[in-house]
């Protein structure tokens, strides 16, 4: 009788034995990766989409390139910039790295951390044979010709970087919410007085019904998006007369110097508009608003508490997915020129979303497998990459060729206006941050234009100066960069048999270098006679 027991117990371990082998060795994870090259991506878009949309992607390119593995890395937005120049400096960098033009505070990163992508720019991408972008050269396969990329690069004439998305801001409204507050199936607000009237009838439902409902949900992210918005529209006018070398815009360099020059403060009738406007519409969200992060207004929203959410298109689909009711993107209403508040300084319909491309992936200079981080790079953005990534992220791709279905189409950015290129919400990481710091004398309950203009605009010329300076030390540091490479090639061009390619590269390198250091010596002269002196 004891002999049973035993035998059952040997056969119950051999038969678990031999199922966890199975499932160890055709069902699991690899303890050790089987790819001789891992690659990684670091990024900080970890709402709803991107992370689904890099998966499907990577699984794609490891099945035509089994030789490579691709991690991607999600770091939380409030730490990007602080775990991107760590990790740099460090040199345990991802191999391709999300950056941003716009991140304050990293003018020097570029130049010295990462690899210019012109030369490949030139080439078409491989992974587009097939394809009606088989011939077209990597750049021009882009929505916008990667304009914005160069237009912003540190370095003039060179790119450093690809992009995988392009969106808008829009308003993003609670359909069910709407019609019970209106009481019929209205349409969205088409003009500024519209929507004033509607932000009446809110305030009028929360009274009959006490359940508390704001027109706009309300975060210190979203009211930034707001702020460049309204800003935008009444700045255009004066942007435009301010350009005179024809640029259709003004880049920070150029605003610091005109602000150094005294074309333009806070105290201009047109900003003192915008600064009003902007008061006026922050009045329409939860007080205290600017002490709470984004996700406290996609909260807020999807509980029902606020009609509208103003933000990128970078969260439609966590709204949608967030929300237990039907949520639908549509353009904010502009004013017109006959509005009581900006009518005066509104040249139009102006322009409400960048037409550039974003979600920009750089080249770490450190990387161990630059050429495998290239190819994969050329995948994510190719029109099979893009279309992958599209459709599981439910962003838009910045590839030409992807098919957009329709429900996507009101993300697209549009092109129905006026544009002067500039926001005036600080023009440097300096007066950013002033500008951004005084926000309360603007919004708060005793809050006015006049208290803001008058606490921003001290100190805003020693800030500036700052900021000028810093430009003025990124457009040399770029200038310095090619230095070596552009001598070089010089040398080559004398001792070796001549090269089309390389004598259009160091003509084009040597160009964009001149270009640089002009700017940087018309900044230097506007701080010498402009500027504030240092003690």
């Amino acid at each position: 009788m004891k002999r049973r027991p035993r035998i059952l117990m040997v056969v119950l371990f051999s038969a678990s034995y031999l199922a966890a082998l199975w499932w160890v060795f055709t069902r699991s994870a690899p303890l050790v990766n089987a790819r001789p090259v891992t690659i990684r991506v670091a990024h900080w878009q970890i709402e709803k989409g991107p992370p689904e949309g890099f998966a499907a992607v990577i699984r794609r390119y490891e099945e035509l390139n089994p030789r490579v593995k691709v991690e991607q890395v999600a770091v939380p937005g409030p730490v990007y910039r602080q775990w991107v120049r760590t990790n740099l400096t460090g040199g345990t960098a991802t191999d391709l790295v999300e950056f941003a033009y716009w991140l304050q505070g990293m003018n020097d990163v570029p130049v010295r951390y990462f690899e210019p992508l012109t030369r490949a720019m030139n080439e078409p991408n491989p992974y587009n044979r097939g394809t009606e972008m088989a011939k077209v050269p990597w750049r021009l396969t882009f929505a916008d010709g990667l304009y914005f990329m160069l237009s912003q690069s540190p370095e003039i004439g060179q790119i450093y970087g690809a992009t995988l998305s392009q969106g808008s801001s829009r308003l993003f409204c609670n359909r069910e919410l709407l019609e019970k507050i209106t009481g019929t199936p209205a349409a969205a607000p088409a003009t500024l007085v519209d929507f004033r009237r509607l932000c009446a009838q809110v305030a009028d439902y929360s009274r009959r019904t006490g359940h508390i409902v704001r027109p706009l949900a309300g975060a210190y992210s979203n009211v930034q998006w707001l702020a460049d918005y309204v800003m935008f529209g009444t700045a255009t006018r004066m942007s435009l007369e301010l350009d005179r070398e024809g640029y259709l815009g003004r880049a920070p360099w150029q605003a610091q110097s005109d602000y150094l020059r005294g074309r333009w403060t806070y105290r201009r009738p047109e900003l003192r508009a915008g600064l009003a406007l902007l008061r006026e519409m922050t009045q329409q969200m939860r007080p205290g608003f600017t002490q709470l992060s984004r996700d406290d207004a996609i909260q807020e929203f999807v509980r029902g508490e606020a009609l509208f959410i103003y933000s990128g298109t970078y969260d439609a689909t966590s709204l949608k997915q967030l929300a237990a009711f039907p949520v639908q993107a549509m353009r904010l209403p502009q004013p017109t020129q006959d509005d009581p508040v900006v009518g005066p300084y509104i040249m139009g319909r102006y322009q409400d979303g960048g037409l550039g491309t974003g979600f920009e992936m750089y080249l770490n200079k450190d990387s161990p497998h630059k050429a495998e981080a290239v190819d994969f790079l050329h995948f994510l953005t190719s029109v099979e990459g893009g279309q992958l990534f599209m459709d599981h992220s439910g962003w838009l791709s910045s590839v030409r060729g992807v098919r957009v279905p329709p429900e996507l189409e009101i993300n697209r950015p549009t092109s129905d206006g006026f544009s002067g290129g500039f926001q005036y919400i600080g023009v440097g990481a300096s007066s950013t941050m002033s500008f951004w710091q005084h926000f309360n004398l603007l919004v708060g309950p005793q809050g006015s234009v006049d208290k803001f203009v008058e606490a921003v605009e001290t100190g805003l010329r020693k800030q500036v100066t700052a900021d000028l300076r810093m430009e003025i030390h990124t457009f040399l540091d770029a200038s310095r960069a090619v230095d070596s490479e552009i001598m070089a090639m010089s040398a080559l061009n004398r001792l070796r048999a001549p090269d089309p390619e390389r004598d259009l590269r160091q003509r084009t390198l040597a160009c964009n270098q001149t270009l640089s250091e002009i700017n940087a010596y018309q900044a230097a002269w506007v701080l010498e006679h402009h500027g504030e002196k240092q003690p």
